[in-house]
């Protein structure tokens, strides 16, 4: 693919590209509306939710909005969800294959390279701490504190402000469509890898690249 501008930074989602721990956030929410006495499943088939990649303060609100009568105090729902998060992370370590091999390739590229995440900072300190990769990113920047969550562009227009880059020459890499909607509002351009389950859809079409894992990131795509 021919591009006007070069690459000059990498920014990594984090939940679904760095470690698989999709399935832990879903476990953890679970466990948590079930304290007040809802059935996760049978909520989200009723009205046909889906909450991948949507920051869980948003999360939590649209169930308040759908459960009015359980009078759920949404702060105290996020920070219990949060905590039973950190401790399933913090034990299963799910980090996904290429990591460490994606991130050697964007040094060795002279990039820079940041994380850009719909968690909340405590959650990304948790998990890169674990990981042991906190000290391979230039910035970590969380939508916690922004006005709006992905799918807006607010969090990687201020991860590429704070690395110090055009958004015009950074990249993403993303695995739900709410990033790749605010990768391509921000300007920047996308690599996704998909759950497996998701693959077919044709909206990742937007994306400049498909992978279905990191081991799969070359230099080509860098560029």
């Amino acid at each position: 693919m021919s591009k006007l501008f070069a690459t000059k930074a990498v920014l990594f989602d984090m939940d679904g590209v760095l470690l698989d721990s999709e399935p832990l956030w879903e476990e953890s929410v679970k466990e948590t509306l079930a304290f007040y006495d809802v059935d996760y499943d049978q909520l989200h088939q009723q009205y046909d939710l889906s909450t991948t990649g949507v920051r869980i303060d948003q999360v939590v609100d649209l169930y308040c909005q759908l459960l009015p009568q359980k009078k759920i105090p949404s702060s105290v729902m996020v920070n219990k969800i949060i905590e039973v998060v950190i401790d399933k992370v913090s034990i299963a370590k799910p980090i996904l294959p290429g990591v460490h091999e994606s991130l050697k390739l964007c040094r060795e590229l002279g990039l820079k390279v940041g994380l850009a995440s719909s968690s909340p900072m405590r959650v990304i300190d948790a998990i890169t701490d674990c990981l042991n990769i906190t000290n391979c990113f230039d910035v970590r920047v969380s939508a916690e504190a922004l006005s709006h969550g992905k799918p807006h562009p607010a969090v990687y227009l201020c991860a590429a402000d704070k690395i110090g880059e055009s958004p015009l020459q950074c990249i993403t890499i993303e695995d739900s469509l709410p990033g790749m909607i605010a990768t391509k509002a921000a300007r920047m351009s996308s690599i996704v890898i998909p759950a497996i389950s998701d693959r077919k859809l044709p909206q990742w079409c937007l994306a400049d690249y498909q992978l279905t894992s990191l081991l799969e990131l070359t230099p080509e795509h860098l560029k």
